[in-house]
């Protein structure tokens, strides 16, 4: 676990740390025991965002790299929290956060919490470009505030999010208390399984993934992921899964309506999750 501090100096400051947790876990069995790491870290790994003597309507840009160090494939999700400072400047802050596909969430720096961002394979990497921006409308009263902002980035092995019995969905999507909330993106991951309770190590062409609902227009719509057109694609990680990238930004919900996600082989119905779109969503870890 690393902590990163700084002293600045300015008439608006905005200093975002990092903290990594990482996970160990172990397995054995009779004959030998291996080490399974979870190993999270980032690059650059300390004071990657760094705004001095902002005025209002400034932003300011940085790309920071994940990087996957251990031996398991892992899921892994970030949350911003304050360190110190003034809490009115915290609160003001707004915070873009994208990556190569495109954007993940547009909010309230003190709003993004618990954001998972997918699975990265043993040695990749993802590259995310965080942009924190102090809005138009920011009062003098702020003027010579300054705030320290730390990112906390959490990862879990992706073997151990598997579902078990009838669910298909891994988490975020399968959790109890998730909500969809607007302007962000959520990695909606799913297995399939055999006749015999195995998970499916191939991909399957006849599996579709159809998410239903209000239109803001009146009437049903309804949001179609295929592998044939790479709206649905099978990531092979280790066991690989079936992965949609499910975007306010690109397929539009309305506020408080409930939409319900379903997998489907051929016409059979494999899966189904509800889920509730909010304009400031819920991504609790609760199973």
């Amino acid at each position: 676990m690393r902590n990163y501090k700084y002293i600045l100096s300015g008439i608006i400051i905005i200093l975002i740390t990092i903290l990594i947790v990482s996970l160990i876990h172990v397995r054995g069995t009779q004959a030998n025991e291996t080490e399974y790491n979870v190993d999270i870290s980032t690059t650059p790994a300390e004071g990657f965002l760094i705004a001095e003597n902002m005025a209002p309507g400034d932003k300011k840009t940085s790309i920071l790299k994940v990087n996957n160090n251990g031996n398991l494939d892992f899921n892994y999700s970030v949350s911003s929290r304050q360190e110190s400072g003034d809490v009115d400047l915290y609160n003001k802050i707004l915070l873009k956060v994208s990556d190569s596909d495109g954007r993940l969430y547009e909010g309230t720096l003190k709003g993004f919490l618990s954001f998972p961002l997918g699975t990265i394979e043993i040695g990749g990497n993802d590259s995310l470009t965080f942009t924190a921006e102090l809005p138009i409308d920011t009062g003098n009263e702020l003027q010579g505030k300054s705030t320290k902002v730390a990112f906390d980035f959490s990862a879990i092995g992706h073997e151990e999010q598997i579902p078990i019995g009838d669910q298909c969905y891994e988490p975020p999507f399968s959790n109890r208390n998730f909500t969809l909330q607007q302007k962000s993106t959520v990695p909606i991951k799913f297995h399939l399984r055999d006749e015999y309770g195995n998970l499916e190590e191939e991909l399957l062409q006849n599996v579709r993934l159809e998410v239903t609902g209000p239109s803001s227009k009146g009437g049903v719509l309804k949001y179609v992921f295929v592998p044939k057109d790479g709206s649905l694609d099978f990531q092979k990680v280790n066991p690989p899964h079936y992965h949609a990238r499910f975007s306010t930004f690109d397929y539009p919900v309305v506020n408080d309506q409930w939409y319900t996600a379903t997998v489907y082989v051929d016409n059979k119905e494999y899966c189904k999750k509800t889920f509730q779109v909010l304009q400031n969503g819920n991504r609790s870890n609760a199973p």
